[in-house]
């Protein structure tokens, strides 16, 4: 099984009746390199050449040092600009807001007597235990960038995650009063359960941690608890009971591990 981060990159031109479609090293004209870490997407900025603006989220737009490295994790909103040129990512709609982005590009060659072009990509960031890359993946006919449930592409995202991942089926869940309910989670739940099936049984044991990502009154990305499963296992559950005070309002994580590595992590949110 072929761990990747699934990089789709498509140009779609109002004068255009093809596509075109931006490659890695159409992209790294752009900037120095792009890769992917568990739970975000990595750039680095040339040493030479265009300075971008980049605003993130809701904050003001800064300028980009030449040689800087750019994390943007998933769930967050991130965009470049020059002059003449914006590069975009967003989340992709939920669920698949956990697995990537979506990105919106647009040229304007209007002032040197040229039109104006808009591009669409979408880029994935899957792990496994034997890391991360890139992947080219060419979309279906008739892509839509609203990406609907019903959208050619949005199926064949979702068969690529399930196709890349180590897990058959997995969910995450809390319980409360003997009712289990997805993120975001409701307050003060009795316990936290991980469910997992793997595609095929390993005699290496699953790890799990649970993580405070950004809780207050709580140390960054502190471990709550690690756990394991049995050899041998083809499938299981993990649990986190609720401690004394309850389950603090915040961010958090749970990360998967086998062989030493991480090959699956997903946030969640405990609400107030």
């Amino acid at each position: 099984m072929k761990p990747l981060c699934v990089f789709l990159l498509l140009v779609n031109s109002s004068l255009a009746v093809e596509p075109s479609f931006l490659t890695r090293e159409s992209l790294e004209k752009m900037f120095q390199s792009v890769r992917a870490e568990p739970g975000q997407l990595v750039i680095q900025i040339k040493d030479v050449g265009l300075r971008f603006s980049r605003r993130r989220g809701d904050e003001q737009p800064t300028v980009n040092n030449y040689g800087e490295t750019i994390r943007i994790k998933l769930g967050e909103r991130v965009r470049f600009g020059t002059h003449h040129m914006s590069l975009e990512f967003r989340p992709l709609p939920a669920p698949l807001d956990k697995n990537g982005f979506l990105i919106r590009s647009h040229f304007d060659a209007r002032s040197f007597g040229g039109g104006q072009t808009t591009s669409y990509g979408i880029v994935l960031i899957l792990t496994s235990a034997r890391g991360v890359e890139l992947q080219f993946v060419e979309p279906e006919e008739g892509f839509d960038p609203a990406l609907s449930a019903t959208d050619p592409t949005y199926q064949k995202i979702v068969d690529t995650i399930a196709g890349a991942g180590p897990f058959a089926l997995h969910s995450l869940l809390a319980e409360k009063d003997s009712r289990k309910s997805k993120s975001p989670f409701p307050p003060h739940p009795d316990s936290l359960l991980f469910e997992w099936q793997l595609r095929a049984a390993s005699a290496d044991p699953l790890g799990i941690r649970w993580i405070a990502e950004d809780v207050d009154g709580v140390e960054k990305d502190h471990v709550i608890a690690t756990a394991k499963s049995e050899p041998n296992k083809q499938s299981g559950q993990f649990s986190l009971s609720k401690p004394t005070a309850g389950f603090p309002p915040g961010k958090y994580r749970v990360e998967i591990w086998q062989s030493g590595k991480e090959i699956f992590r997903e946030p969640f949110k405990i609400a107030r």
